[in-house]
């Protein structure tokens, strides 16, 4: 195992030794890699989920994941030996909206509770659907699967909207317990009001939806919310990060809520996620674990463009105070830019049930104009 430490020379990160919890790197493997060397298809949002709630336990501990082929659907791979090996098993396809083609943003989940008619240990893609080689409409779609990701069925629309300028996208599931609801957030741009926002519905059987209700609708209606991620920390709080398109270097801002159906004054951008003066530049993606001292540790990752000014090497964010300061460790996956700036955009990471195990995935360049798609298993432990 590998005891994370600098591995890009930029701004000198924190002592390790005196980090409220230990991270080693146990392995980094690749789930996938393009066999065309000059192709230049994009590979990108990446998705793992590692099954918790199946009825057979001999399948929990396995991993799935998912990502965006760029004109080719959503590739499903697994593994059964704790991320050290990959293999292909399905490849999502849109059965539900007639003439659309799904392309863009897929979201893992598997339901922690029977939902509707949909049994605990269900596995959910949420992901946008779009019509018309402009894209002149989009959906958020959800797909069930009950055979461990073999296939994959699509039943409903979350939601509907118009193209590239109109539409909604990088949709995010999250389980409330009290109510027995799941919420999908989401980016919306279809208010005429606000260049994007984001937004989210409820469902407590995953057919039927809410009304679209808003979290983030910032002030300058040239700001765009965007690519929503949240978890429940232990304070009983929730946290939602999101990136600040239109600010310089697309900073990631935060908000916090205790009830996941009242995010306050909805025009509060929230405040910037900031480690020693390093910001994020897009595409964030939040996860919470009780390892690490009484507040456990936030973990939050995203792109950092240099071009946007957002020149901080490749650093993940963490937090022992629940998202009221961060502090910057090494990236496991590190990267550095391409000609298409599409490497590293929208990395997703997962927990084991306990907390003490971290899978992240990520797509570095590979090749010289390609992505791959790269899984690291991180083991975090008290000091």
């Amino acid at each position: 195992m590998t005891v994370v430490r600098a591995i890009i020379p930029f701004e000198a990160n924190i002592d390790y030794d005196r980090l409220p919890i230990g991270f080693e790197i146990e392995s980094v493997n690749d789930i996938f890699v393009p066999e065309d060397k000059n192709g230049t298809n994009v590979y990108e949002y990446p998705t793992i989920i590692r099954l918790c709630y199946q009825k057979n336990e001999e399948d929990n501990g396995k991993l799935l994941a998912a990502f965006e082929s760029w004109g080719s659907r959503y590739p499903v791979y697994e593994s059964t030996d704790d991320a050290k090996t990959w293999n292909y098993v399905s490849t999502v396809t849109d059965n539900y909206n007639e003439t659309y083609w799904n392309e863009w943003m897929p979201f893992l989940y598997e339901l922690p509770a029977d939902i509707g008619e949909f049994e605990k240990g269900t596995i959910i893609l949420a992901a946008t659907s779009v019509y018309g080689e402009g894209v002149t409409d989009s959906t958020i779609t959800l797909y069930s699967s009950t055979d461990l990701g073999r296939s994959f069925n699509a039943f409903c629309n979350v939601d509907k909207a118009g193209g590239i300028d109109w539409g909604v996208w990088e949709p995010y599931l999250i389980y409330e317990e009290e109510t027995g609801r799941i919420y999908c957030f989401y980016s919306d741009d279809s208010d005429p009001e606000h260049s994007q926002k984001l937004v989210y519905k409820y469902s407590t059987d995953l057919v039927n939806w809410s009304e679209k209700k808003e979290c983030v609708a910032c002030k300058d209606p040239d700001l765009r919310p965007g690519m929503p991620s949240l978890v429940k920390m232990g304070n009983g709080e929730y946290i939602l990060v999101y990136e600040m398109v239109g600010m310089f270097a697309n900073p990631i801002y935060c908000k916090k809520t205790t009830d996941l159906d009242d995010w306050g004054d909805v025009s509060d951008y929230g405040k910037p996620v900031k480690a020693t003066g390093k910001t994020f530049g897009s595409s964030p993606y939040v996860v919470w674990s009780p390892v690490g001292g009484k507040c456990g540790t936030l973990i939050v990752v995203g792109k950092h463009p240099i071009k946007g000014g957002s020149d901080t090497g490749t650093d993940m964010f963490v937090s022992f105070d629940y998202g009221k300061t961060f502090a910057p460790i090494d990236n496991p996956i590190p990267y550095t830019l391409d000609p298409y700036e599409r490497c590293a955009y929208s990395p997703s990471m997962f927990l084991s049930p306990d907390g003490a195990t971290l899978y992240y995935v990520n797509n570095p360049p590979c090749h010289d104009a390609t992505y791959k798609i790269t899984v690291a298993k991180i083991n975090l432990s008290e000091r």
